[in-house]
């Protein structure tokens, strides 16, 4: 698929709302900002800057399908944590490292939880996370782990398929309350949206609309039904409506995206903006948490705030630039040997016995 530079400039926007939901809103309001104010005149704004999460689980739906089309298990499985761990790694170390100094009780890290944090999925191990923001990422480990379970077992051309039926499955675990079961609650109907109007993108007919609307009702159903319970917990007013216009909008986005209009876009920097929005993402929260409770007063709090976001970008700009993009070699030879080839060996024996069965019973007949 080319490259959409609209979509990198709707990640980046995406990763601005949810810096501005933590640094202006909920950073204060759960107390790990402790020396300034809220900003009452961008509180109405920020507060909904959460979404952001969700419109990056269904950019993720979106451009998965798309990578997983074009790839056997193996390439998929390097392809992903060449993304992921990389950039996460040089984030844990870097959050914790003022963490060890700044954190309090709050922020607080040990080595355990520094090691376990790590694998990306420290919660396995009995541990929180050295970055509260962390926990996206195990939703995109499950995601990640459900197509390679697909491509591992040969339903590569299956996939449409599969992806359409998706929201149907998640509807119907809804009404008879199954949406706790793997994959059929929560999240996932974003990351089924995504697909979607991924396979939308590719080549539409009368058939995806069902699907298409569903997912659109499953994600503002989700989304707006939050709002009683985020209402009552950070006790200040969530507007079901303001919610479900929202997710709309991210709709209303991929539409344009898939539109033929899009591919005309000539985004100044949208390569670069769609590449640093991960690790702007990583180190954004408990960083600037820190650093801005350290340093900001009532008197100087916009400076800080703009310093801290310089920060931030600059950390972003490095990690992406020596860590990513300079090893990406290096990265790639990593994780095939320990992740690609096992997946490969054992795709290709299973694979053999599949066959060897089917001859089998070719035979039998």
């Amino acid at each position: 698929m080319k490259r959409i530079q609209l979509l990198d400039y709707g990640r980046f926007f995406a990763t601005i709302s949810v810096i501005a939901f933590h640094y202006l809103f909920n950073g204060i309001h759960n107390g790990k900002i402790s020396s300034i104010s809220h900003i009452p005149e961008v509180i109405d704004f920020v507060k909904y800057g959460y979404l952001g999460v969700d419109f990056f689980f269904m950019i993720s739906g979106y451009v998965i399908f798309f990578s997983a089309k074009n790839r056997n298990a193996s390439q998929f499985a390097v392809s992903r944590a060449v993304r992921l761990y990389p950039a996460f790694w040089i984030a844990i170390i870097f959050t914790s490292s003022f963490a060890i100094f700044w954190g309090g009780e709050q922020m607080a890290v040990s080595p355990s939880l520094i090691i376990t944090n790590f694998t990306m999925a420290p919660t396995v191990f009995g541990k929180g996370f050295v970055d509260g923001v962390y926990w996206t990422l195990i939703y995109e480990l499950k995601f990640y782990s459900l197509i390679l379970a697909f491509l591992f077992f040969g339903a590569q051309k299956k996939l449409n398929n599969i992806f359409l039926l998706w929201p149907i499955a998640i509807a119907i675990a809804i009404y008879y309350e199954k949406d706790y079961l793997p994959y059929l609650g929560s999240y996932f109907c974003y990351f089924s949206a995504g697909v979607i109007l991924a396979i939308m993108k590719e080549k539409r007919n009368i058939f995806h609309y069902p699907s298409f609307f569903l997912a659109l009702y499953l994600c503002i159903s989700f989304s707006a039904g939050k709002a009683p319970g985020l209402s009552e917990a950070k006790d200040i007013f969530y507007s079901e409506i303001i919610i479900g216009c929202i997710v709309a909008v991210f709709f209303i986005f991929f539409i344009i995206v898939n539109s033929k209009v899009s591919s005309n876009f000539n985004l100044y920097g949208s390569r670069l903006l769609g590449a640093l929005t991960y690790p702007i993402y990583l180190i954004h929260a408990h960083f600037g948490y820190m650093f801005i409770s350290k340093f900001a007063t009532e008197e100087n709090k916009i400076l800080i705030y703009l310093l801290t976001f310089i920060i931030v970008l600059s950390v972003a700009y490095i990690i992406h630039i020596v860590v990513e993009k300079k090893y990406t070699h290096f990265w790639k030879e990593f994780f095939n040997r320990i992740i690609g080839k096992p997946i490969e060996f054992l795709n290709y024996n299973f694979i053999a016995i599949v066959t060897v069965y089917k001859n089998r019973i070719n035979s039998g007949k």
